[in-house]
């Protein structure tokens, strides 16, 4: 829900509530009202009463138009003027209605009168349906006019920050632009604007600074590993025994290794990075076969087979390098954590990718898969960062990845 339909909303429920107070004070009000103008207008034809039969007017005459005069026994105590409810039968309705009644007595000359007047009182469900027609009225005019005005404001007050939003939506560290927003004499507005054109900046310039960082580590670390591991094979070429051979190649592997983990990292770094977003329509098809050709041939030295089920032109959005580093991880994973004569079973279907290899079970816990550093001990050459890049490479392009062992094998799902 939108910040203006939460204000809209809340508005309008303060305003219903407000309008039933209203209206019941109103219902009172209205009420009490009448009956006092009613009471009022009885008191006066009272009084007139009472004036006319002081001039010796007869009574019979006066006794007209809801007016009652009875004559009382002079011992009748007198009454003061009072006010109350009766029922009085209606000829036209033909029941007997709620009528208001005023009466007292008075001794004119010589003479005790009862003198009583009684005038319709409102019916209560006629000011009821009058004020809740009035007030559904009301709400419904205050419902359109809020409406109205709510997208008015949407449109014209908050387009700075849904232009401040979209600009934020739209804003890549890659780009390497910094943040442009709307002009706005807003207080708070500004005050949010500035913040995140301080925040964009120095995001840029920590991201120019890591980058630069890491591409001159990566240089600088791979350039002396290059001469150690040249200068170890022209060792191995020399004049050596079988013990200073091994140690020299136990030295060439564990060289090789930290060149492998300097390049993991330098390429995790850049998917963190985000560095890879262009993505194209890849023919998945094409580069899984190209893969798999690649490492036919180290298939064949661990006598694997390889059970494959590719269907053809199967297109998939991901970055084209990406595709190809994300098909060697998976494939170089199957190799490395198989077993002797093991299989290597490659399913690709319009929906999805399905790698399977046979292997002993995870000696960690299966969530842990795509941790990084994480291996299984029957591997000592793989570094543990092949899965962890897979799974970041499937994060950023939108593709679901997950694990399963069954029947004593490994299996690796991507569904597009």
């Amino acid at each position: 829900m939108k910040l203006i339909q939460k204000f809209t909303l809340w508005y309008l429920v303060i305003t219903f509530v407000v309008l039933i107070i209203g209206g019941l004070l109103s219902y009172y009000s209205i009420k009490s009202e009448v009956d006092y103008e009613q009471v009022k207008y009885l008191r006066k034809n009272i009084d007139f009463t009472i004036r006319e039969l002081n001039r010796g007017v007869i009574p019979d005459s006066l006794s007209q138009n809801r007016m009652e005069i009875s004559e009382l026994a002079m011992s009748t105590p007198k009454t003061r003027l009072s006010v109350t409810d009766t029922l009085v039968y209606t000829r036209y309705l033909r029941r007997k209605e709620p009528q208001l009644k005023v009466s007292t007595s008075q001794i004119i000359g010589g003479h005790h009168f009862y003198i009583s007047t009684y005038g319709a009182i409102v019916d209560t469900r006629d000011i009821t349906t009058a004020v809740v027609k009035s007030i559904s009225t009301i709400f419904l005019i205050m419902l359109v006019v809020t409406g109205l005005v709510s997208i008015l404001i949407s449109r014209k007050v908050l387009l700075p920050f849904n232009r401040t939003l979209k600009a934020m939506q739209e804003f890549r560290l890659q780009q390497k632009k910094p943040l442009r927003l709307m002009e706005t004499k807003t207080t708070e507005f500004k005050k949010l604007n500035n913040f995140l054109s301080l925040m964009t900046n120095k995001a840029l310039k920590d991201y120019q600074t890591l980058k630069e960082f890491t591409e001159n580590a990566s240089h600088e670390m791979q350039t002396p590993l290059a001469i150690i591991m040249g200068k170890l094979e022209l060792l191995l070429e020399s004049q050596i025994d079988d013990e200073q051979a091994k140690l020299i190649v136990s030295a060439h592997d564990a060289v090789e290794k930290l060149s492998k983990v300097g390049q993991s990292l330098t390429l995790i770094t850049k998917l963190d990075n985000r560095e890879f977003e262009s993505q194209e329509t890849v023919n998945f098809s094409q580069v899984l076969n190209d893969s798999l050709f690649a490492f036919q041939e180290l298939i064949e030295m661990k006598s694997l087979h390889l059970e494959k089920q590719i269907a053809d032109h199967v297109k998939v959005k991901i970055h084209p390098l990406l595709s190809n580093i994300l098909l060697n991880n998976l494939i170089g994973n199957a190799i490395r954590h198989n077993i002797k004569d093991g299989v290597i079973r490659v399913e690709l279907t319009p929906a999805r990718l399905e790698i399977s290899n046979s292997g002993d079970p995870l000696n960690f816990p299966a969530e842990k898969m795509f941790n990084r550093f994480i291996k299984n001990n029957q591997s000592n050459e793989s570094v543990g960062l092949g899965l962890a890049i897979v799974k970041q490479i499937c994060e950023q392009s939108n593709i679901d990845i997950s694990y399963d062992y069954r029947d004593s094998m490994h299996i690796l799902r991507l569904s597009f």
